[in-house]
């Protein structure tokens, strides 16, 4: 008879009675799952899949309807990778909070912006918590012809986080023109002005 596949609850629990074989980083995010809470600490990358994406769907379709928390200190990262977590977000169906600590800059933004249309979704940060929002989508290596395909490709798609900015925020067109080419940092009083958060405590 084939041995039953442990359960994503019983993997979580043999991982932490073994702490020391876990950085500690690695050791506050399994212990975070625990409590439906995914932590996005690091740069925004492929890595998302795994510690964001996969875990937030699991969360959501679990059939427990309980709340779940994403924990968002980041100075930001790939859009590729980034706006696939935040089409997530967009659909949760469990009620989920979206806390921004201390740093939401670049795609960190986006992803804060992703719960504006969903009202299962509640975002908050502190006072101290500062944001970032500006033009462009990944920087461009390898031969000549290659950034020039990558070039004409980025400017397209730059669109789109136009779009998704205006449709996810209350930057409207006009203040988007103003500020498309800058780094247009935020503090909390900005970032609720401009509905990124809910929020300030």
């Amino acid at each position: 008879m084939a041995k039953n596949k442990a359960t994503t609850e019983e993997v979580l629990e043999e991982l932490l009675m073994s702490p020391t074989d876990l950085s500690p980083l690695m050791y506050q995010y399994y212990k975070g799952l625990e409590k439906r809470r995914i932590i996005i600490n690091d740069e925004i990358n492929m890595n998302i899949i795994e510690t964001g994406i996969i875990p937030l769907m699991d969360f959501d379709n679990d059939g427990s309807n309980e709340p779940i928390e994403i924990l968002i200190a980041t100075n930001g990262g790939s859009v590729y990778y980034g706006f696939e977590f935040c089409r997530i977000i967009e659909s949760l169906k469990c009620k989920t909070t979206i806390r921004l600590m201390s740093m939401a800059a670049s795609m960190g933004a986006l992803i804060a912006m992703a719960g504006y249309n969903n009202p299962n979704v509640t975002v908050i940060c502190s006072s101290y918590t500062v944001g970032l929002i500006h033009s462009g989508s990944d920087c461009m290596v390898g031969a000549c012809h290659a950034i020039k395909d990558q070039f004409k490709f980025s400017q397209r798609y730059e669109d789109r986080i136009k779009n998704y900015i205006i449709s996810h925020s209350n930057i409207d067109e006009k203040l988007y023109a103003e500020i498309e080419r800058q780094e247009f940092w935020m503090d909390s009083d900005d970032m609720l002005k401009y509905g990124i958060v809910d929020m300030i405590i």
